[in-house]
């Protein structure tokens, strides 16, 4: 009898251990974010941080899974190895942000302003980069998929590595200022 009783704790031990945790935002990392712009590995998932000024702020690892960052000043923020994806980052100014290897599957960039952010080894996988400004971005590498790039600006962006054959174009200015136009309707 003791055997069944020890197996059955390990499995919910194993089930627990194995299982993906839902976070939601904790309200200390928000208000620590909004006092000191200082909040690396913080939970921000779900957060509605939209219209801030969070320019220079350090955000490194930080999980902002669904996060609403739409028309926020995050110009120079350090997301390194942030977790992004769904986050709604329409119309925000990302100048000179650091992206690094942060994760972005299905993020709404419609309308950003990326110039100058370097997004190297990032996983944009179907985002919606539509209408981005990402002149002189640095895309190194950068997982793509089917990223919605219709109407952006690429101009002088490097895309070295960069698998561009299922991204959507249409009226986008590529690195060397020509325009594509492979998915126009």
């Amino acid at each position: 009898m003791k055997h069944p009783l020890l197996a059955l704790c390990l499995i919910v031990l194993l089930w627990l251990g194995l299982a993906q945790p839902s976070w939601a935002a904790i309200q200390e990392d928000i208000d620590l974010l909004k006092e000191t712009k200082d909040c690396p590995v913080c939970i921000l998932d779900e957060a509605d941080l939209s219209g801030l000024d969070l320019s220079g702020a350090n955000l490194k690892i930080a999980t902002l899974t669904d996060a609403n960052l739409s028309n926020a000043d995050l110009s120079k923020v350090d997301f390194m190895l942030a977790f992004m994806d769904h986050a709604n980052l329409s119309g925000a100014n990302l100048q000179g942000a650091q992206m690094n290897g942060t994760q972005l599957v299905n993020a709404n960039f419609s309308g950003a302003d990326l110039r100058g952010a370097d997004l190297s080894q990032a996983n944009m996988l179907d985002a919606d980069l539509s209408n981005a400004d990402l002149e002189g971005a640095v895309l190194l590498a950068v997982k793509l998929g089917q990223a919605n790039l219709k109407g952006a600006n690429l101009k002088d962006a490097n895309l070295r590595g960069v698998n561009r054959s299922q991204v959507l174009f249409c009226n986008t200015v590529m690195p060397d200022g020509s325009l594509a136009n492979r998915d126009c309707d």
